[in-house]
């Protein structure tokens, strides 16, 4: 049986019968809303915008995408729900989305549900692309649902972070220095190089491109969407999934994730973050408030005509944990379960202090990549290994505004959705930062990037407690040699360099009295 429960509850019945548009199906949060889209809501059909990537249809990628483990489940319990996902051919990139007319009228005809999800969240993209993905395609896409009569809800999926000239974050839209239309006209009507040039000066008090073209897009929807029933969304920082439909999936390296792979698989030897309350969502809590202000959004239009309503999903007001915190628990519960893929004694440690992280980092980092990638070029082997640290301190440095800020991240708005629901959609759409528990969610979490992102399967464990074990051994010796090394420097720097030193120091003064 599809739908087990007796009756279904209120969310469940808004989205009974209705014809989903989603954008971004195939991205990290885009995927997770099409499995609960399509496990826990009666819909007729869902229409997935999909583009051709690096010489794969669309049709291969969605088939691709069914193959993810989140969907396992789904497949088992009721594999003929998958037939409900139309692929549409698309880009948002190009104008109209690249649907072509024939899908944008067959959009007009069927849709009631729109989910916007694609952006271009990168951290080093070029504003042009920028502008295309996440401010052109917005409006694009508004002015197809501005066609559909029977258009019921409009869900928008911005990032708190679009608002990071601020400290406090509130759950409004903000003004931005330049209007939609005028900086689509700019990129559009400027070469590239001018562009570029002028890229400094509108993302100034951004950390990139992404969050500063989020922000216009939500000043576009303030502007031009009064009579369409619309919110947004507005996630912190989105990590690993809590609970469903798998304990700790990801699958997107660029996320917070890649930093903490890099520390356990023991690439990455030095931090730099000032600790204090690292704002986190789980993903699966994303994607169950994304459907419940959709639900919400539709079932209210006529009462908040024109208040476009907006909800920040946020963790630090009502379970807050600092980035110490964080560390020590993924450093505890990854020692019990070391991957094969070690390439050195996880040791780790961090500073507060930039110019320290800039040395120590020259140090354990590029000194070290270049020492082995002149052993590669000895054995006639291509060097990798300096291209590795320096995409580990793009990283780094893409990180650095996110772990050396603290926010104060409004969420009274999502408090409100969450008290608005039945206990019934309480329970089928959690997204109550108060029911996490972060030890436990920490002890799956080291798990899921072993698993989802490293491909390596706990049967593995006994294969990397041995590589552990070793390159503990290995560790010790180095620093027992190292130590050594700087004892004798040291003394032949005191005894014997550092007299040296002064004598000539005092021959010239010597030389210059005299005269």
């Amino acid at each position: 049986m599809e739908y087990p429960q007796v009756e279904l509850s209120d969310i469940q019945r808004f989205y009974k019968g209705g014809t989903v548009f989603l954008t971004g199906a195939t991205g990290f949060i885009g995927k997770l809303i099409l499995e609960k889209i399509l496990r826990t809501l009666p819909v007729r059909k869902v229409f997935i915008l999909v583009r051709e990537k690096e010489n794969e249809s669309p049709s291969q990628r969605v088939q691709q995408m069914f193959e993810s483990p989140i969907f396992d489940g789904l497949k088992w319990s009721n594999p003929e729900v998958i037939n409900k996902v139309v692929t549409l051919e698309g880009n948002c990139a190009l104008p109209m989305l690249g649907l072509g007319q024939e899908n944008v009228e067959t959009i007009i005809k069927e849709v009631d549900v729109i989910l916007h999800c694609a952006a271009a969240v990168w951290f080093d993209g070029q504003l042009k692309n920028a502008v295309r993905v996440n401010v052109k395609a917005t409006r694009d896409l508004v002015e197809i649902a501005k066609k559909i009569k029977k258009l019921r809800t409009f869900v928008y999926m911005g990032a708190a972070f679009s608002n990071f000239e601020t400290n406090e974050i509130k759950e409004e839209i903000y003004p931005c220095k330049i209007e939609a239309q005028e900086l689509i006209a700019a990129c559009e009507s400027l070469d590239n190089d001018t562009v570029d040039s002028l890229t400094k000066t509108l993302v100034a008090d951004w950390p990139n491109v992404g969050t500063f073209t989020k922000q216009v897009s939500e000043d576009f929807l303030k502007r031009h969407t009064l009579n369409i029933p619309i919110c947004i969304v507005r996630p912190t920082i989105v990590i690993s999934t809590y609970t469903e439909p798998v304990n700790a999936f990801t699958d997107n390296e660029l996320s917070l994730a890649g930093l903490v792979m890099a520390n356990t698989l023991g690439t990455c030897h030095i931090n730099y973050y000032k600790n204090g309350v690292l704002d986190i969502v789980p993903v699966d809590y994303v994607v169950n408030a994304f459907i419940a202000a959709g639900w919400y959004t539709g079932d209210n239009f006529r009462k908040h005509r024109g208040d476009m309503q907006v909800y920040n999903i946020s963790s630090s007001q009502d379970n807050p944990i600092t980035q110490d915190e964080i560390w020590s628990m993924i450093n505890h519960y990854n020692k019990g379960i070391p991957s094969s893929h070690l390439a050195s004694f996880p040791c780790h440690f961090r500073t507060t202090c930039k110019h320290n992280y800039l040395i120590l980092r020259f140090f354990f980092h590029t000194l070290v990549a270049m020492i082995a990638d002149y052993v590669l070029s000895l054995q006639g082997k291509k060097p990798m290994y300096v291209d590795r640290a320096r995409k580990l301190h793009d990283i780094q440095e893409a990180w650095e505004p996110f772990t050396t800020t603290e926010f104060f991240v409004h969420v009274a708005n999502t408090h409100k959705l969450l008290k608005r629901m039945s206990f019934q959609d309480r329970e089928l759409f959690n997204f109550d930062m108060g029911t996490i528990t972060w030890d436990a969610y920490f002890a799956q979490y080291v798990k899921g990037l072993r698993i989802y992102l490293l491909k390596d399967p706990m049967e593995t464990i006994s294969a990397g407690k041995k590589r552990f074990a070793y390159l503990k051994k290995v560790f010790i010796v180095l620093l027992v040699v190292v130590t050594i090394l700087l004892y004798a420097a040291g003394k032949i720097l005191l005894f014997r360099v550092l007299p040296f030193i002064l004598w000539i120091v005092s021959s010239i003064l010597q030389d210059l009295v005299c005269q």
